[in-house]
């Protein structure tokens, strides 16, 4: 019944699955479970619905919109291919209705899923959202509920990309014409995230070169995922031949911003954000106030972080969770995930507290920073260079109870060598992974001083793909770094993992 059903879609922070397991029959129950539970439990009265750039978009869009319609709500439709980040915009200008962003992000060209969002943009996921959120829906799915009511909704459609754009240019003090002279480097990766990102730049006047910029859902480099080295190669080589500033690199849905300098070095997203934390803490005068770093974070760049008169506490990693947690403390301005991912508290006209991401803001505010304030960029390179960092990557495990068998291992491993760990937040949430540190305090502020021989390891299961577990690794040295890599391989290896899994 299970497989029938296709019940390995309802993951942890959306609905993801290959699209040959969503059948336009359980497209359909799926969307009537939607729809009962924005109905009858958001109390909502419309859908602001969108996709990014999967050629299986239009379809699932098709069928949810028909099915909402039908249950008597009002569906936005969001014509054409969308940024999720764009989709977040909308969602922001519609506060008063639910949104649904059918895609799968960077996953491989033939998934597909759904992000959910309730009323005031709040996230909509497993144990998040009223009536338990994405458990609540999988369970009217699992029912077969019809939606089915007696009045009809409308589908209208709402075309808000060039609001979207003035929009991000002001919030990063982009004024038009004002990057004249800058130049940057830009793969989409055939991504939803071109046509926003060219606007905008454009009008900045910044002397862009955006490569694989048109949408493509059969992501023809492979799966749209700038981790992936094979995925990114072309764009690296036109980068580094290119003179330019910084190089952009984003993944399939447009909410992933991994940066470069021109000649080619990585700057981790934490060290990202501390470059460019002083400009958005002017926007959020006061005291008292903090942001989040997940628990990958570099803690330098937490140091860096700190020293803008800001707390930093750990969080752990997922979308939804870090969105809710930013809702529920209204004290933390944004977050920052070492996977590249950044969150804001937004409030468009003055209105409202949205806790989301955007990431053609941050694209536009890391452009003004570095074109203006170069040596602030260089100074996080410098800082960098003092630590390694091996990012994260993972192994499958034949079963739960391996993989589980494996973390715990691991986690024994480090602790007989002097490693403390933490798997709980400070407000008491689970971190759902652990984080262990060797030499270092959980607490890290601005006068934080590391010894030489400082070792950080996270290790999670994954939320989004089967089997999985991940580790990261940073440490002050690259011999440490390395060695830390080659322990966890010996000691998963005992524990049935595969081959090593990079994405």
């Amino acid at each position: 019944m299970s497989d029938a059903l296709n019940l390995s879609m309802f993951r942890a922070y959306d609905i993801r699955t290959p699209s040959a397991d969503l059948t336009p029959e359980l497209a359909e129950r799926l969307a009537h479970a939607e729809a009962v539970y924005f109905r009858d439990v958001l109390k909502t009265t419309g859908v602001t619905l969108a996709h990014d750039a999967r050629s299986t978009g239009p379809k699932y869009l098709t069928i949810a919109a028909e099915v909402y319609r039908r249950a008597g709500l009002d569906v936005v439709w969001l014509p054409g291919v969308t940024s999720t980040s764009a989709f977040y915009y909308a969602a922001m200008r519609r506060p008063e209705l639910a949104a649904v962003m059918v895609g799968a992000s960077h996953n491989p060209a033939g998934d597909t899923g759904r992000k959910i969002l309730g009323p005031n943009v709040a996230p909509i996921a497993r144990a998040i959202g009223p009536d338990g959120g994405l458990d609540s829906i999988q369970a009217i799915y699992e029912a077969g509920k019809s939606s089915a009511a007696s009045s009809t909704g409308r589908i209208t459609a709402e075309d808000y990309i060039d609001d979207y754009v003035a929009f991000s240019m002001d919030l990063a003090g982009v004024e038009p014409g004002s990057l004249k002279g800058a130049r940057f480097f830009h793969d989409y990766l055939f991504g939803a995230a071109g046509r926003e990102m060219v606007l905008a730049f454009t009008k900045a006047g910044a002397d862009l070169h955006p490569l694989h910029f048109a949408a493509d859902g059969a992501f023809p480099l492979g799966d749209p995922n700038p981790v992936k080295q094979a995925v990114i190669r072309e764009g690296i080589e036109a980068m580094t031949a290119g003179g330019f500033l910084a190089g952009m690199f984003f993944d399939g849905d447009g909410d992933r911003l991994d940066v470069y300098r021109g000649e080619g070095s990585y700057l981790s997203s934490s060290f990202v954000y501390a470059a460019i934390l002083p400009e958005i803490r002017k926007r959020f005068p006061g005291d008292g106030l903090g942001v989040f770093a997940d628990l990958k974070c570099n803690p330098l760049a937490i140091v860096e972080m700190a020293r803008c008169g800001l707390s930093v506490d750990v969080i752990r990693n997922g979308h939804s969770q870090i969105k809710q947690s930013l809702i529920d403390d209204p004290k933390r301005i944004g977050c920052v995930e070492e996977s590249a991912h950044f969150y804001e508290a937004f409030s468009p006209d003055g209105r409202g507290r949205y806790c989301t991401e955007n990431t053609l803001y941050l694209a536009l505010l890391i452009a003004r920073v570095w074109s203006e304030d170069p040596a602030r960029f260089d100074r996080m390179f410098e800082i960098q260079k003092t630590t390694a960092r091996e990012r994260e990557w993972g192994y499958k495990f034949p079963t739960d109870d391996q993989r589980q068998d494996a973390l715990d291992a691991v986690r024994g491993h480090f602790e007989a060598v002097g490693a403390r760990a933490m798997s709980r937040m400070k407000n008491g949430m689970d971190l759902e992974a652990t984080l262990l540190r060797r030499g270092l305090s959980f607490d890290v502020g601005s006068g934080t001083v590391l010894p030489a021989d400082w070792l950080q390891v996270c290790q999670r299961v994954s939320q989004s793909e089967n089997g999985l577990a991940r580790w990261e690794v940073v440490a002050a040295v690259p011999e440490l770094a390395a060695q830390a890599r080659r322990e966890i391989a010996e000691v998963v290896a005992r524990h049935g993992a595969g081959a090593e899994y990079q994405g």
